[in-house]
């Protein structure tokens, strides 16, 4: 019998439009004039220094997230013998992610001084997903494999 693919499918209709807004923000990194921005002030947000790591975009690295979230997403669904593994990974991933993503809001309120409304949303998505990887995680531990997968 297969639990849990209600938060399963949680997991995924989060995480697809993760990847919309990650890629989003990624693309008005490189194409400033892109980013259109109604609630507070994305500019500066994505004008900062906490806006890159190493140069990269940090919205790259939620768009690997969120996609990684799907993969394994899929890799549960399709082979039962990882499904074990991979809630593990996915929500050690999420929660990396959303320890990352309250770091970065707070760095938004108290040092920018700015909020950008597609990073508070990304957040949220994030957030929603630990929630639902959680959830399987916890089914995993308590009920075993074959009620995951």
């Amino acid at each position: 019998m297969i639990r849990g693919t209600g938060w399963q499918t949680a997991s995924l209709a989060l995480a697809i439009p993760g990847v919309l807004v990650a890629g989003y923000l990624t693309y008005s990194h490189y194409d400033t004039g892109a980013l259109v921005c109604t609630v507070g002030d994305c500019k500066t947000v994505q004008n900062s220094p906490y806006a890159e790591i190493a140069g990269i975009p940090i919205s790259i690295l939620g768009m690997g997230m969120y996609l990684a979230v799907i993969g394994l997403g899929f890799l549960r669904r399709t082979r039962p013998a990882w499904a074990s593994t991979a809630t593990m990974a996915a929500f050690a991933l999420v929660l990396s992610g959303a320890l990352y993503a309250a770091y970065l809001t707070y760095l938004e309120i108290a040092v920018i001084e700015a909020i950008c409304q597609w990073c508070v949303t990304s957040a949220v998505l994030t957030l929603g997903i630990l929630v639902a990887e959680g959830v399987l995680l916890w089914r995993f531990l308590g009920a075993g494999e074959s009620e995951i997968a």
